[in-house]
């Protein structure tokens, strides 16, 4: 009888048990594992021929990542180790599938391009080398959010990162800077832009560089969903730092997108990893919305998704700042704990609203697309586009925010015809950085062309988008698929039915008194002045107002009980309000 595999197929059950959520055991996960490695070495001796090759199949990738683990690391100067004490350093403790090549490529020198889709570790392609190595890794990002995300968590544990940004004091910039020229950091973390600035740039080049990796690389592309023009000035860095490597990553990019991004960061012989593109825990729905009645519909099927159990936390992604604005006003009206977020917010205002959501103090946040490249909540339910977006690509990447952890998501397209108008208007007025403008129109209805078969073909939206994207694998759906496979929820199926139902604010229904309306306006005028400047629901809703008028708490606990009102409500505002309301008895 030939050998068992015993390690790789023990690995296979812990991998089954934690169902690749993460990289350490939920605490009932063992006893899970030594259940189902049990069942695997019955099913081992009772196979023969092609089923136990198919077993070995499945055991042979495990076997390559347990074997990466005890690869030895030779940094510049040190000593060598395996590369699982550096991963444990990091409170790594078990690679996920594709983590092992690009780590090990960029420790051996070698350049990489890593596509994987978001949420399946993409951080710790460059990560761990660059705390296995001595030298220094430079990762470049596009977003100030994702840069401030990573540095704190590697910061917190105790590890040699810096981070170099426009939102950092003088002082700050000043120190980390010169922490870098002094070789007192292994990763920088900065913005492209940063490399216009000579004392960054000489403080970087005082270091042997082992990696540059490039996150978000499709930004590069002028096929891509978020080109960005700076982008275009990353390939000349290889000239200016000499890195051992190069490694360039992204969540969603097709083939195309690949090969350009591979020739304008002139890759050598990159190894290439793609490790699929199914997200088999979300489910993706299509609601078309068109006739009289469709603006309230789709409110009312918004605030029916949202409030079913599950629904939050939630992004609802807006196609226009105004529309961002509406959305998380109407939100807030409705009771929700909601805040918004976009570029032309004032900066302190935007990483307020992010903070709220990222800590929980929100639990819904509307945004721009703005909002999300490399925002790392991993407990999101559910991504809403309130409006259709520009391309297949871009709707992939925010929707993939949802189910981070492992668990349910739900990715949920509105769909209004009158929204193609502006993706219409969008393509013709495009024009491209890098290409000529006849080419940027092209690539800009090809992507319209793209998102409207995926909202009007009637075949499996799994399918659709894999395909898109080049990935000959069979979706593997967890549980829903989607709505074309399943039928859709019933909170969803009500309002998406009905004609034309209504779904006013809480406040429409409230009854109240001369007084109450007198104190109403009372309030309304104190939180204006609470805002500072900013929109007033930012303080509370005039649903939540007009039940503090007409019931006039007088306590914490009685001010808790109003729908609309939280915790950080009251510590920042409960005082102020009293007074208000004493002033009115």
């Amino acid at each position: 009888m030939p050998h068992l595999p015993v390690d790789p197929v023990a690995d296979l059950a812990h991998v089954v048990a934690r169902g690749e959520a993460g990289g350490h055991l939920e605490p009932d996960a063992a006893a899970t594992a030594d259940r189902l490695l049990q069942l695997l070495r019955d099913d081992w001796r009772d196979l023969g021929g092609e089923p136990r090759a198919a077993l070995g199949r499945i055991a042979a990738p495990l076997r390559a990542r347990r074997d990466a683990l005890d690869a030895p690391v030779q940094p510049r100067g040190g000593q060598p180790r395996p590369l699982r004490d550096v991963l444990a350093q990091m409170g790594v403790t078990a690679l996920r599938p594709g983590q092992d090549r690009p780590i090990l490529a960029a420790l051996a020198g070698a350049d990489s391009l890593v596509v994987m889709p978001t949420g399946s570790g993409k951080s710790l392609c460059f990560q761990a080398p660059a705390f296995a190595s001595g030298g220094l890794t430079v990762v470049v990002s596009p977003l100030i959010a994702l840069i401030q995300d990573q540095h704190d968590r590697l910061a917190a544990a105790g590890l040699p990162v810096a981070m170099v940004t426009s939102l950092q004091s003088g002082r700050e910039m000043h120190d980390a800077i010169a922490r870098i020229e002094r070789r007192e950091v292994r990763l920088v973390l900065c913005a492209p832009e940063r490399f216009a600035h000579e004392a960054f740039t000489r403080a970087v080049q005082a270091n042997p560089v082992d990696l540059l990796a490039i996150d978000e690389a499709h930004c590069v592309s002028d096929w891509g969903h978020d080109f960005r023009p700076e982008y275009l000035q990353l390939a000349r860095l290889r000239q200016v730092l000499a890195p051992r490597s190069v490694m360039a990553l992204t969540a969603t990019a097709t083939p195309e997108v690949s090969d350009e991004i591979i020739r304008r960061l002139d890759l050598r012989d990159p190894v290439t990893v793609r490790t699929g593109f199914d997200r088999p825990n979300l489910s993706f729905d299509v609601v078309r919305l068109d006739g009289r009645g469709a603006v309230a519909r789709k409110w009312a099927m918004l605030e029916a998704g949202l409030s079913a159990p599950g629904g939050t936390p939630a992004i609802v992604y807006c196609g226009t700042r105004k529309a961002t604005e509406e959305v998380a006003e109407g939100l807030a009206a409705r009771g929700f704990q909601a805040v918004g977020y976009h570029a032309g917010m004032p900066d302190d205002e935007r990483i307020r609203s992010q903070d709220a959501f990222m800590s929980g103090r929100a639990d819904v946040i509307a945004a721009t697309n703005a909002f999300g490249m490399g925002i790392d909540r991993s407990d999101v339910r559910g991504v809403w586009h309130w409006s259709i977006p520009t391309s297949l690509e871009g709707y992939y990447q925010e929707a993939g925010r949802a189910g981070r952890d492992g668990l349910t998501g739900r990715a949920v397209l509105l769909a209004m015809r009158a929204d193609l108008g502006r993706l219409i208007r969008f393509a013709n007025q495009h024009h491209g950085d890098g290409v000529d403008s006849r080419t940027a129109r092209d690539r800009a209805w090809s992507a319209y062309r793209a998102i409207n078969a995926y909202i009007e073909d009637p075949a499996c939206r799994r399918t659709a988008i894999l395909a898109h994207f080049g990935d000959p694998a069979a979706g593997a759906p967890q549980g829903r698929c989607c709505d074309v496979c399943d039928p859709m929820p019933d909170e969803l199926v009500a309002v998406s039915s009905s004609p034309a139902r209504r779904s006013p604010a809480p406040a429409d229904d409230i009854e109240m008194a001369p007084d109450d309306e007198a104190l109403f306006a009372r309030l309304r005028e104190w939180r204006q002045g609470r805002a500072d400047g900013k929109p007033a629901y930012t303080v509370c809703a005039d649903a939540a107002l007009k039940v503090i008028a007409v019931r006039r708490p007088m306590s914490e606990s009685a001010l808790l009980d109003v729908k609309g009102v939280g915790p950080a409500f009251v510590e920042r505002h409960s005082t102020s309000l009293f007074d208000v309301l004493q002033q009115a008895t």
